[in-house]
């Protein structure tokens, strides 16, 4: 919610001391604690609560602005609706995507639909409606969410993920024996887990760049869904945070995330070429804008303007 809603109607001196503290579940093993403040919080006193949370809760803590889904949720959530759809437009396979969609670019070794698994697949829906509520009407992920009817009737039928029948995967026990399976993202039909081998995640070793610019599957479905999920971080510098550092500590402590999408935009650079420049020339090539902190810094990491 908001903090203007969770405020409103609360005497001033209520509002004034009004702190939104956002904690990763499960909290006890989750390192990243969001925090934002009202308005005219005291700054020592904000402060004072940071180390707070910082040094006894022994939390990651990254203030943020007032925004749906703060830092983490609002690019992580994109992240993965990018990564389903893209991968329901392709015809990649479950096991290709994971295996592209994670160590490779540094994420972690669920992958994508590993991920949706672990979380809940029923969860996904009610987080984007969430956020569909409250963001603004020109934002980049109205156009991208739709719920799929494969994902519509894996719900209806108990296949949430882990905490169900099983997900995306799920492990057969007919007949006494353990076969983990992966479901055809065409037909919805179960079928023995395959072990993958892709060119392009052995391209990877040598860079993101060889790893988006290889021509097989993993390659055009790694850069299609990165390439979406890096401009739109990109574009909502400063609307949800002043600095690209916050938002990269985010997805590190938050989605377990290597590197946080500006780093990963600096990893691009490739051919004397600066991150900066390649990703702006692959937006244009998509057909999409360059956001003004990648054209203000052409030429240079991202890490060095900001520093």
């Amino acid at each position: 919610l908001p903090l203007h809603v969770l405020i409103n109607g609360m005497p001033q001196s209520f509002a004034d001391d009004f702190i939104i503290t956002h904690f990763f579940n499960p909290p006890r093993f989750m390192k990243l604690l969001e925090v934002a403040k009202s308005p005219n919080f005291a700054a020592d006193r904000f402060a004072a609560f940071c180390d707070f949370a910082d040094r006894l809760l022994g939390k990651g803590v990254v203030p943020c602005k007032d925004t749906p889904g703060f830092l983490a949720n609002r690019i992580g959530v994109y992240w993965m609706t990018a990564g389903l759809t893209e991968a329901l437009r392709t015809g990649i396979t479950v096991e290709e995507a994971d295996a592209v969609m994670g160590k490779p670019l540094g994420l972690p070794k669920t992958g994508m639909f590993g991920l949706y698994d672990l979380i809940g697949i029923d969860l996904m829906p009610l987080i984007a409606k969430a956020m569909l509520a409250t963001l603004p009407k020109d934002d980049a992920f109205r156009a991208l969410y739709d719920l799929p009817e494969l994902v519509q009737k894996m719900i209806a039928d108990g296949y949430t993920g882990r905490k169900g029948k099983g997900g995306f995967y799920r492990m057969n026990k007919e007949g006494g024996k353990k076969t983990l399976e992966a479901i055809n993202l065409k037909t919805g039909e179960y079928a023995p887990e395959k072990k993958v081998k892709l060119e392009s995640v052995d391209a990877a070793k040598m860079g993101m760049a060889a790893l988006f610019a290889h021509p097989d599957v993993g390659g055009q479905y790694a850069s299609a869904v990165m390439l979406k999920t890096l401009h739109y971080a990109a574009s909502l510098i400063p609307e949800i945070s002043d600095d690209i550092y916050s938002v990269d500590a985010a997805m590190q402590m938050g989605y377990n995330w290597k590197y946080g999408p500006f780093a990963m935009i600096d990893r691009c650079a490739t051919g004397g070429m600066s991150g900066t420049e390649v990703v702006a020339a692959a937006f244009q090539k998509a057909g999409l804008s360059v956001p003004p902190i990648i054209a203000q810094s052409l030429g240079k990491k991202l890490y060095d303007v900001m520093d």
